[in-house]
């Protein structure tokens, strides 16, 4: 079924987001506004919002940021490509403060199948749906998406002393701040932050297996690429960082 049985108008549309990846960044370089995605195969959408859309969709297409996020709508990317589905922008906002009453407008209306919450913005006391569970059950990934979940799963492997601290946190021993502090910072240390790294002029992207390395290799400091990472701010005006 095409985008438009759906009876939404949007200012863009992409239908081929495999394709029309370049021009989905720099169409929408430094804007706010809401996203659509339309699986043009089973014809369901996903309704989201974002104040830097051009950092939001470069997560959608990092496959380590897919395969950490077990939700409807990274479940559908992995399962079926981004060839088959269609990438609308719905509108874009001027003010920060206007971008949750919109997207919220869009959920109501467009009632949304690959959406897990019913209220925009917020997670707080949800449960799934019942098609959502459903699908959790039943879905099956591709030889493709398993072995990308074998790949992000790689080398996790932890000090028995690590081992036993957390599974002591398991257990219900509550740890002192300092204490959790010290043990995060050690698996840190042993395992490293993997992290993409995107220009955003050419799109070349790179993968680094640590936050040490990636500082490196553009020559700034580590704590400017994990910050980069949490709050989506670019390096040296050109690089995105990605989980």
């Amino acid at each position: 079924m095409k985008a438009q049985a759906r009876n939404f108008k949007s200012i863009k549309i992409y239908t081929n987001c495999d394709l029309d990846k370049i021009k989905i960044f720099n169409d929408n370089k430094n804007k706010m506004g809401i996203y659509l995605w339309l699986n043009n195969i089973n014809n369901k959408i996903y309704v989201g919002s974002s104040v830097n859309l051009t950092t939001r969709f470069y997560k959608y297409y990092s496959v380590n940021n897919l395969t950490l996020h077990n939700t409807t709508i990274h479940n559908a990317l992995l399962k079926y490509g981004f060839s088959n589905f269609t990438l609308a922008i719905l509108e874009y906002i001027l003010n920060k403060e206007d971008i949750i009453g919109r997207e919220q407008y869009y959920i109501d209306l467009l009632k949304p199948e690959y959406n897990m919450l019913e209220q925009a913005g917020s997670s707080l006391g949800y449960k799934h749906r019942e098609e959502t569970l459903k699908f959790f059950k039943e879905r099956k990934l591709t030889e493709e998406a398993r072995n990308n979940l074998s790949i992000a799963a790689t080398g996790r492997v932890l000090s028995q002393e690590i081992r036993e601290k957390l599974s002591n946190k398991r257990k219900g021993i509550k740890l002192s701040k300092e204490t959790r502090t010290k043990i995060s910072e050690a698996a840190i240390k042993l395992v490293g932050v993997k992290v993409n790294i995107i220009n955003i002029e050419t799109n070349e992207s790179l993968f680094f297996d640590s936050l040490t390395n990636a500082a490196n290799y553009l020559n700034v400091s580590r704590t400017a690429v994990s910050k980069a990472l949490k709050t989506g701010k670019r390096l040296k005006k050109i690089y995105v960082a990605c989980a």
